[in-house]
């Protein structure tokens, strides 16, 4: 009988040790994010992930006097467990959404859809969307874009303002360039887009990040519009990772409320 409860002393300890374990692994990399901006919701992610497990680490350790903390233990492995297989299935509808669709080339109309700009210049995840644009309008000399943004609380002027100037500066004509400076999500970007330019029958296409592509064509195609896509390379390998991690959380809002079925 002694053995049997040394056993599972030491199985709760290892247990314990596991989780702790995990709550350091997530604590690390939540630390730099913090001060970073572009990388701000890593810091958000990572620390929720910190404190979960840290709060299972307290359950198993208390786990063996007392009810309640069994409880709190065996509901902390189902939601970590949970957590997991979402992540795993929604990274990979993510990573199987990057490709382009050879359909989105001799468009009408291309959406692009805005990102974060700065006082002087857009971002680097926004200017990659806007030089797969200007790339796209050279090899289709009839499409136009449709720019799609408005303006956050810590921007200077709406997205697609300073997406039109940046694609002028790059000598694409002016009435090549719509501006639906409305929006302040996808989802307003694409009805907003549609309700003040595309009429039934248009050919369209859209472009963003690679990321964010999958949830893009699923939105247009919601609204009723082609559902093609034309990928831009994110920038800088720990923005792509922050921005998976913010693109899990966008697509598994859409499953959870129903919108992405």
């Amino acid at each position: 009988m002694r053995e049997i409860l040394d056993k599972r002393k030491d199985m709760k300890q290892n247990e314990f040790q596991f989780w702790r374990m995990l709550a350091v692994i997530f604590a690390i990399p939540a630390l730099p994010c913090l001060l970073w901006p572009p990388a701000r919701f890593g810091a958000a992610f990572f620390g929720a992930l910190a404190v979960g497990c840290a709060g299972e680490a307290a359950a198993v350790r208390w786990s063996p006097d007392s009810i309640a903390a069994r409880r709190v233990a065996v509901l902390g492995r189902i939601l970590f467990a949970l957590f997991l297989i979402s992540f795993i299935i929604i990274q990979g509808i993510i990573l199987s959404g990057c490709r382009p669709d050879p359909e989105a080339e001799n468009a009408d109309y291309v959406l692009v859809l805005g990102a974060q700009i700065y006082a002087d210049r857009p971002s680097a995840s926004l200017q990659s969307r806007l030089d797969a644009a200007f790339d796209y309008l050279q090899r289709n000399p009839t499409a136009r874009a449709i720019l799609c943004g408005g303006q956050g609380s810590n921007e200077v002027m709406p997205e697609a303002w300073m997406m039109r100037d940046y694609l002028l500066a790059h000598g694409v004509p002016e009435q090549r360039l719509l501006i639906e400076d409305q929006s302040s999500n996808t989802i307003q970007n694409i009805a907003n887009a549609y309700q003040q330019y595309l009429s039934p029958g248009d050919r369209t296409a859209v472009i963003t990040n690679e990321f964010h592509l999958s949830r893009a064509r699923r939105l247009m195609s919601s609204a009723g519009l082609d559902p093609y896509g034309i990928p831009s390379p994110t920038p800088y390998v720990s923005v792509r990772i922050i921005q998976h991690l913010r693109e899990y959380c966008s697509v598994l809002g859409l499953i959870v409320s129903g919108r992405w079925f």
